[in-house]
């Protein structure tokens, strides 16, 4: 009852000044004065507090157990949001780090959200304007088809991963199984349906702009919408033979929907409000990984960032980076397309953040042969650190059209588009040390990246501003902390999964040595329902099953099981096939 008084005196108040109710709306922070504590100590679990049990080993590899949880995980209080909400403003996203909600807001709403005794203070968010990455007005060359042991064929998307190493991990049976990548980005058009997206698995999806738990374009969105995302999730986690395959092909995925593409323009428009809520829902979940495209500097309306910002500690968005990864999360983040002056000289210190923050991978662009593209943005940050930490093919990349549902888009070039190869290179490196922390994994890249063939006055001496450490090198990161010699057979989960007659699996296996197998399905009776392989095999293999038995008949949709015998081990998956 006194606070429905104090807010109904606070309403007059503002009145009686000479504000008048306007439909504008502008979108700021509001930052409360205390958080929910009414959770004792010895209750903050994962389940009490929202954090799954993936997230708690995976900050147990970087975080004393004692500090597993701290107060940064406590939610924000009911209490201030019901209060806030009595003010008629609409709550955007609700941050448990900085304890603040992002609200849209007129003036007056403003006023009397400022005379809550709950609220801190308040500011407007930070909006920015780019432009998107865009194809070549001429096409390159089709690339040649490549082919490798394990039946691999990387069709136009085999240079992009032969020159920093993919490959190479991919025919070790290396794929990125076992690891969690989280993508944020402008949407992911028919992530479910275009050939090379469909077999993905994605965790889950959330809609920060919109609420909704789809990523796909909605019908009120600008067409461009979502076909971004699809392009870079493609690039990590795509599979489709014989015309694209993803860097960690094997990998899970998490599927964030954070920016808006300007209606009628090519640009997008990002707030840090929703890049914060999407990385603090990731990481919630147990993410290893998270690659974005996101950049913050330049803004529409107040407040503006400057050069003197890009520090890793002024910017909401770096600020939230470097929590991430103290909680063990490897972000991988893209340094921006603002590198070079009109006249075609390099100016420093043009990157955007969260490309600023500490303890990340902030990603150059260079072409396919090492050479940095001049927009690719540059160091230092504004306290002196070399940035970017390694670059990446990301000119004239082959990447998935998510406007189709099969078509491929040839040439696309930016920070955004080298960014998701670093990500999936990064994922290949936790896949075959699963062991590692965040900083190790981020150690490996930078201390096995190449130095440009390309010498020039920028690259004299590395690291640098404009190479970072170099050119990433995934097979020798992965090899930094010791060879991958796999001491078990191993089934690495099929894909597709679910998966139909008209769509067949592929069942992928490792060997420590060669070895006399029999690899065949059977289902859940434990019946043998075919027979894929059975004999000697040198390594491993990638084996497809249609859903045929031996007799080629069509078996009837459920659960099966997928099964590796030596004549000293078993290893088994799980499977669903649907008629």
């Amino acid at each position: 009852m006194k606070r429905v008084i104090k807010l109904a005196f606070a309403i007059i108040a503002i009145a009686s000044l000479g504000f008048a109710q306007t439909a504008e709306t502008r979108h700021y922070w509001i930052v409360l004065r205390t958080k929910d504590v009414s959770l004792p100590l010895q209750n903050r679990t994962s389940q009490a507090l929202g954090i799954t049990a993936r997230a708690l080993k995976r900050r147990a590899k970087s975080i004393p157990f004692n500090r597993l949880v701290d107060e940064l995980d406590l939610p924000v209080s009911e209490s201030s949001i019901a209060q806030i909400k009595q003010t008629g403003v609409k709550i955007r996203t609700i941050s448990r780090w900085f304890n603040a909600v992002s609200v849209e807001a007129t003036p007056v709403q403003l006023q009397l959200l400022n005379v809550l005794p709950v609220v801190a203070a308040s500011e407007p968010i930070a909006q920015f304007k780019r432009s998107r990455p865009q194809p070549l007005s001429v096409p390159p060359l089709p690339l040649a088809k490549t082919f490798y042991a394990q039946g691999l064929d990387y069709g136009q998307s085999a240079t992009q991963l032969t020159n920093i190493k993919v490959v190479d991990l991919h025919a070790l049976g290396v794929n990125g199984a076992g690891v969690l990548i989280g993508m944020l980005d402008d949407g992911f058009n028919n992530y479910r349906t275009h050939s090379a997206l469909k077999q993905i698995i994605v965790e889950a999806d959330s809609d920060f702009i919109h609420h909704i738990s789809d990523v796909n374009r909605q019908p009120w969105e600008n067409f461009e919408q979502g076909n971004h995302g699809a392009g870079t999730l493609s690039e990590v986690g795509g599979f489709d033979n014989g015309h694209m395959i993803g860097a960690a092909y094997g990998a899970s995925f998490l599927l964030a929907k954070t920016e808006m593409d300007s209606s009628g323009n090519s640009d997008f428009h990002s707030e840090e409000d929703t890049y914060i809520a999407a990385l603090e829902w990731m990481e919630r979940l147990g993410v290893d990984i998270t690659s974005s495209s996101l950049g913050y500097k330049e803004f529409q309306t107040p407040p503006f960032y400057t050069t003197s910002d890009m520090n890793g500690r002024t910017t909401k968005v770096a600020q939230a980076a470097v929590i991430a990864a103290r909680k063990g999360v490897l972000v991988v983040t893209a340094m921006g397309n603002e590198g070079s002056m009109p006249s075609g000289f390099y100016k420093d210190s043009t990157l955007v953040s969260p490309a600023d923050a500490d303890s990340i991978i902030a990603v150059g662009n260079t072409t396919s042969d090492g050479e940095l593209n001049p927009s690719s943005s540059t160091g230092p940050t504004a306290d002196g650190r070399i940035k970017p930490e390694v670059v990446a093919q990301g000119t004239g990349i082959f990447w998935a059209d998510g406007s189709t549902t099969h078509a491929y888009q040839n040439g696309v070039s930016g920070t955004s588009c080298s960014t998701p190869l670093v990500a999936g290179a990064a994922a290949l490196v936790l896949s075959a040390h699963p062991e590692l922390t965040n900083m190790q994994i981020r150690q490996a890249l930078l201390n096995t990246a190449a130095p440009s063939a390309f010498k020039t006055w920028q690259n004299s001496v590395y690291p640098n501003n404009y190479y970072g450490w170099g050119f990433i090198n995934a097979y020798a990161a992965a090899m930094y902390y010791g060879p991958i010699n796999p001491t078990v057979i191993k089934i690495s989960q099929n894909y597709p999964n679910p998966f139909s007659n008209t769509i067949p699996t592929h069942i992928q296996f490792t060997l420590p040595f060669p070895a006399e197998i029999d690899l065949a399905i059977f289902n859940l009776l434990g019946q043998r329902v075919k027979t894929i392989y059975r004999g000697w095999k040198l390594s491993g293999d990638t084996r497809q099953w249609d859903g045929t038995n031996d007799d080629g008949h069509q078996v009837a949709t459920g659960v099966y099981f997928a099964r590796l015998k030596t004549p000293d081990e078993i290893s088994s998956i799980k499977m669903l096939y649907i008629k």
